[in-house]
């Protein structure tokens, strides 16, 4: 299945990479120097040294290697052998830059982060590390610790490139070439091609190729019936507009088509394999061992079914493993479309079971079946959710999860061990707080990457049998002290039905003084897509965003509703069918309750912000609850009518459940409008469609109410460059001007 276009997630990854330099403040601006503070909050993972480069584990050995960004062994990759405790630079910095600058002929800086791979050799010490540093790959021998220069068409410097999907064997390298893609052996020699047309396009997957490197799967997604939305450049230099048009499903109309097929390399042969009928969306999720067969994920279109299909690659005749049905809800929706899907089958290597993650008890758990479709058992039970199996020690009759199994922390997410045949899980994560893993290909140690809301990430190694854990890396915040940084005071509130306990995080600023009176923000993101309190260090997209407004001098709440994942099954669906009718009676409920209890919360002065569907949120909180929302800005909102794979699966299809898709528009409140609202939109938006902005705008102006709108030519969903730095800013100039500051 192709990358989704999805408008859920897209602007919080753009608040984490590179920060655009602040323009030139206007002469005389009194409101500059706190602009300046805010973006500083805004900015403060540059102000965090710590090790972004995933680790990597020796494919035969408990040792891993890894990028140290911080520490004593700054600028070099570092050897650590997990049973032995010991950590050996694999070359000094010193000596790791000497040689780069001899090979480039000039004198070269090593960045705080370097990519790399691992290449694997015809024996275990030839093994290299590849990287690309100024536009050039090389290598560095974990042996003779000598760096080389690599040629672009190297197989290893091949690897580095993520349109470059070689085979398990090494013997082929299957590359995505535009719309088409290419098979092409170790020395770059031709073994078939097929070039795409344009929304008719070849698409190389995950897993591709089979573990014994005889076949790989390979889809073509037809988007040719799909909806077009139209991205018009405006042509500054010229005046003469150009027009492209998009495929964009959106609900109601068609769906992409994804046709898989089967690729034999040595003989050339391209098998297309049957698609059932019906619209779906489609992953491949894998191979089993033993190569026999491609596994296939397909999801209904309205989410209530998932299949998994077993392709034999042969002649390409497809058998249905396991079916599951959520009639009264769904299976899968957005989170598993972004990623879920590849966290949802785990093949055993006795190629006789895999197991399964299911909701049908509500909570997500674990299953253990056989390729026949039998299920043997429920491994995992239990009143909290498992969010992945991070490994299997199948000779251990052991599986590695990662699960909020602790109720008085439903949002820690830590290592446990459970047996495959069933029982009690043993949590294996010494400490509280977000464990990211990564298990050791032996399955006795694991390299543990975890933080809380207020100690910064740590990275440990730990061993799967429970001894004591040993500390390899930790990040330095020390630059954050210059900004007085805080973490967030904890809520605890009840939803507006009166039982459900809800989380989530107030930001005050840095000089707050509770004896003053300030103005409230709610910084919202709800709906079934997305988590977005804050459980780490770093926090959220919407949690920068808070701290960032919360130094302007505003009480700043970060919530998850109901309705949100994460949690049980019945927390989620608690807005199925009904997105937009329970979230911000959630949220008011919230900040009444905070603001019961802290006489400093002006509640007279409340304000809502929220980008994408925070900005469908920040309409939909200005418009249902006017009495508490005298000012909301609405960024690149979204809308129900918007894709059929953020709506539908929530939702239902819009022929069967019309009263919900009514109850949810924004479009129909309009006449409600009370306070100030400001929205923005760019017009190159392909994740949230323009038209959603537009189609408010006439709405107001179709009952007389006033807003101000922002329209920011050629940015994307999340405005890039300068324009982001504009837009940021305007957020807080917005607020500041409408509900003033501490009094």
């Amino acid at each position: 299945m192709r990358q989704l276009a999805l408008f859920v997630f897209p602007f919080v990854t753009a608040m984490l990479g590179c920060q655009p330099p602040r323009t030139a403040p206007a002469p005389g601006d009194p409101l500059q120097a706190r602009l300046d503070l805010a973006e500083k909050y805004f900015r403060f993972l540059e102000r965090i040294r710590d090790n972004l480069v995933a680790p990597q584990w020796l494919p035969d050995r408990d040792q891993f290697v890894y990028w140290s960004a911080v520490g004593p062994h700054r600028g070099t990759w570092v050897l650590v052998d997990a049973h032995e405790r010991t950590m050996v630079p694999v070359l000094s910095s010193d000596a790791l830059e000497a040689q780069l600058s001899q090979l480039v002929g000039q004198k070269v800086e090593l960045p705080d982060n370097l990519g790399f791979v691992l290449a694997p050799g015809l024996a275990p010490e030839n093994r290299r590390i590849v990287f690309q540093l100024e536009g050039r790959s090389f290598a560095l021998g974990l042996s003779d610790r000598r760096v080389v220069a690599l040629a672009a068409t190297d197989r290893a410097a091949l690897m580095l490139s993520p349109s470059h999907h070689l085979s398990p064997d090494g013997r082929n390298i299957a590359v995505q070439r535009g719309s088409g893609f290419a098979v092409v052996d170790s020395d770059g020699n031709p073994l078939l091609e097929r070039s795409g047309e344009e929304n008719y396009e070849w698409q190389i997957p995950e897993r591709a190729w089979s573990p014994d490197g005889r076949f790989l799967v390979i889809w073509r997604n037809d988007a040719r019936g799909v909806h077009k939305i139209p991205i018009v450049d405006y042509a500054y230099a010229t005046g003469i507009e150009q027009v492209k048009m998009v495929p964009y499903s959106k609900v109601g109309t068609p769906l992409m088509r994804s046709e898989l097929h089967v690729v034999e390399p040595a003989t050339g042969r391209v098998t297309r394999v049957p698609a059932a009928p019906g619209e779906s969306y489609d992953w491949l999720s894998g191979w089993r061992p033993d190569g026999s067969e491609a596994l296939v994920l397909k999801l209904s279109r309205d989410g209530k079914r998932l299949e998994l299909s077993a392709v034999e690659p042969e002649a390409g005749k497809t058998r249905l493993v396991l079916r599951e049905d959520r009639p009264e809800s769904f299976v899968g929706a957005l989170d598993f479309a972004v990623d879920g899907w590849s966290l949802q089958v785990t093949p055993l290597e006795d190629n006789k079971r895999f197991l399964w993650m299911s909701e049908r008890d509500g909570f997500r758990h674990v299953y253990l079946y056989d390729y026949a479709g039998t299920l043997e058992r429920q491994v995992t039970k239990g009143s909290f959710p498992v969010h992945k199996v991070v490994g299997v020690a199948l000779k251990a009759d052991t599986v590695f999860l990662l699960a909020s199994a602790d109720n008085a922390a439903p949002y820690d997410r830590l290592l446990y061990r459970a047996s495959l045949a069933g029982g009690d899980l043993k949590q294996l994560s010494p400490s509280p707080g977000i464990h990211r893993i990564l298990l050791a290909p032996s399955g006795r140690y694991y390299i543990d990457g975890h933080s809380t809301r207020v100690e910064p990430r740590v990275w440990d190694v730990g061993s799967t049998d429970g001894g004591a854990p040993f500390r390899y890396a930790k990040a330095d915040t020390s630059a954050l002290a210059e900004l007085h940084d805080s973490p967030p005071e904890p809520l605890t509130v009840l939803a507006a039905d009166g039982v459900t306990p809800l989380y989530g995080v107030l930001y005050k600023p840095w000089d707050f003084d509770p004896r003053k009176r300030y103005p409230v923000l709610d910084v919202i993101y709800a709906g079934p897509w997305l988590s977005v309190v804050p459980w780490s260090f770093v926090g959220t997209g919407e949690s920068r965003w808070a701290n960032s407004l919360a130094q302007l001098g505003f009480v700043v709440m970060v919530l998850d509703a109901r309705g949100t994942p994460g949690r049980s099954k019945a927390f989620q669906d608690a807005n199925y069918g009904r997105v937009g009718q329970t979230e911000i009676p959630d949220h008011v409920a919230g900040l009444r309750q905070a603001a019961a209890a802290r006489p400093y919360m002006d509640m007279s002065r409340v304000g809502i912000y929220g980008h994408s569907w925070g900005g469908y949120f920040a309409l939909r909180g200005m418009l249902t609850a006017p009495e508490l929302f005298k000012a909301g800005y609405a960024g690149a909102p979204g809308a129900l009518e918007e894709e059929a794979v953020i709506n539908e699966p929530n939702l239902g299809l819009a022929n069967e459940n019309r009263a919900g898709y009514a109850a949810g528009s924004n479009v129909s409140l309009a006449r409600n409008l009370r306070g100030a609202l400001k929205m923005m939109h760019g017009t190159s938006d392909v994740n949230a469609s323009v038209s959603t902005t537009m189609r408010m705008a006439e709405a107001l102006i179709r009952e007389g109410k006033p807003f101000e709108l922002l329209i920011m030519p050629g940015q994307p969903h999340s405005p890039e460059g300068s324009a982001l730095q504009y837009y940021k800013d305007d957020v807080r100039r917005f607020f500041v001007k409408e509900l003033g500051g501490p009094r």
